[in-house]
């Protein structure tokens, strides 16, 4: 079994059936809100949504994340809330992402339970290490290179990063699926395919799309069938 097939056999067998392997990331703008893109998201086949909104918590906030769950409702798709695991808990979402300056892993769960799906922001190995020792379900590994859409951004990582980092992933025999974030594109696929990458976390792209529809197929499409997975 070579690095690659490694990994992916790691994966495979640590796989929850509600991670898809593209996850969109909201970000309003001043002509679109958070459930304006979700839902053009949503519309055009995603299947895993997150709630992004940096402001403090408000009776705004806590009816956009209700609305945009019973959007994730309607549309069968995974719905998570970015930073806040009280609010995930009160709205009921599927689960939460947390960074690198958020509470940790075992407090969210404390406040969640075990049914919820746990997210953490890394930036190097041992921040996956340490995400999967305290029972992440997941990791976004990033960012890939500058994105305008997140401030006080950790170091960007680049192809060399990733490829160096994920290296170390499989010499330690980790097994939390890992998503690569930060100004993902079509183009990145078959890099992040060949690193053995288990999803993208993605938002320009698809949120500022003339055809989100196809954008999100040309992603969908590159990254499923590269990884020979039927959709």
């Amino acid at each position: 079994m070579d690095c690659l097939d490694g990994i992916i056999h790691l994966k495979l067998m640590n796989m929850d059936l509600r991670l898809e392997h593209i996850q969109f990331i909201t970000a309003a703008n001043e002509k679109q809100n958070h459930f304006d893109v979700a839902k053009k998201a949503c519309e055009a086949g995603v299947k895993w949504i997150q709630f992004r909104n940096k402001l403090p918590y408000s009776k705004s906030i806590l009816d956009e994340a209700l609305k945009l769950k019973f959007l994730c409702k309607e549309y069968n798709a995974t719905f998570i809330i970015n930073d806040n695991p009280e609010l995930a808990f009160e709205v009921k979402s599927d689960g939460v992402h947390l960074g690198k300056e958020d509470i940790s892993i075992q407090e969210a769960r404390n406040i969640l339970g075990e049914n919820f799906l746990i997210g953490a922001s890394c930036n190097t190995t041992d921040d996956i290490d340490l995400a999967q020792m305290n029972g992440a379900n997941y990791v976004g590994l990033g960012p890939f290179r500058f994105t305008n859409t997140k401030t006080n951004l950790n170091p960007v990582l680049g192809e060399n990063g990733f490829k160096q980092i994920m290296q170390e992933y499989s010499n330690r025999n980790l097994s939390v699926p890992v998503f690569a974030i930060g100004g993902i594109c079509a183009d990145d696929i078959d890099f992040l395919n060949s690193i053995g990458i288990y999803g993208i976390a993605v938002s320009s792209v698809l949120a500022n799309s003339s055809d989100t529809k196809a954008s999100f197929n040309q992603l969908n499409e590159n990254f499923l069938i590269k990884k020979n997975i039927t959709a």
